[in-house]
């Protein structure tokens, strides 16, 4: 974690070295609405062997402004930008389990759904038209909820680097490729949250287990986002290497690889006549 701070500062260093010039942009709708089938394949949490597979129907919404922005990834509010810099705020959630249908976590607390909202910087490192290089740290205080009450799980942060890949044929045929590496770190809270194992839990099976806060794994990140005509193409991969996290000897752990996927094709069936000037 420490070496984060010294990896910022090469980095905004890496700035005052790069061309000044904005870069292109693109012509996008502000509003845009569909739906259509989607597939999404998920551990019941990072770490769990129990993996589930929803066949779902996928709403697509996508909203532009100066104000904010809504998109399949997150939900961001520009604060600041400077030249190559964003300071952003950004929200990102997760989905609940039932601990009734896992086995590991069997007799336990059911993990709720939660939201992280904070900030996030953005350092544009390289820019080639309308590809851009860019290292991202969000940091975000995370709070649960089964819509009877509300509790405050701690902080996560997830500092890395993402290569955007963009093809702007036309207005409404577009193709957008993200790739992404990231490492993941959250508070003690956090990770015993998910992790940890009170005394009235443990079992024989289930030892009695405290997680410390620290590093919770690295990220890979592969994402596409195709638009054709009035249907979207998306689909995505995620790798979480939990190999050397601080709860990796947690009797929760079942294995130190984690993938979600998915991919949905909608029909956008509006999209507004006002356009925005912008990257997808």
């Amino acid at each position: 974690m420490k070496s984060y701070p010294i990896l910022l500062a090469l980095c905004v260093h890496s700035l005052s070295q790069n061309a000044l010039a904005e870069p292109l942009e693109q012509t996008l709708p502000k509003w845009e609405i569909g739906i259509g089938p989607g597939f999404l394949s998920y551990p019941d949490y990072p770490g769990s062997k129990e993996q589930n597979n929803l066949l779902v129907p996928f709403p697509y919404i996508t909203y532009r402004s100066d104000a904010f922005t809504i998109d399949q990834r997150e939900i961001k509010k520009p604060l600041y930008e400077y030249r190559n810099l964003e300071f952003d705020l950004s929200i990102a959630g997760t989905i609940p389990v039932s601990s009734k249908d896992n086995q590991a976590r069997d007799g336990m607390d059911d993990l709720d759904a939660s939201i992280g909202i904070g900030p996030e910087i953005k350092a544009r490192l390289y820019r080639n038209d309308l590809n851009e290089f860019k290292f991202e740290w969000p940091v975000r205080w995370v709070l649960a909820s089964d819509l009877r009450s509300i509790h405050e799980e701690g902080f996560v942060t997830s500092p890395g680097f993402y290569y955007y890949f963009r093809q702007g044929f036309t207005q409404r045929k577009r193709l957008k490729i993200t790739l992404g590496t990231r490492a993941d770190f959250a508070t003690a809270r956090n990770n015993n949250y998910f992790y940890g194992v009170d005394e009235a839990y443990a079992t024989a099976d289930r030892p009695a287990y405290k997680a410390s806060g620290g590093f919770a794994g690295m990220a890979y990140i592969v994402s596409l986002n195709w638009h054709i005509g009035d249907f979207w193409l998306g689909g995505f991969y995620r790798l979480r290497d939990l190999s050397g996290s601080v709860y990796e000897d947690s009797p929760l752990m079942e294995t130190t690889r984690a993938e979600t996927y998915g991919f949905a094709i909608t029909w956008n069936f509006y999209q507004s006549d006002t356009t925005v000037q912008g990257l997808e």
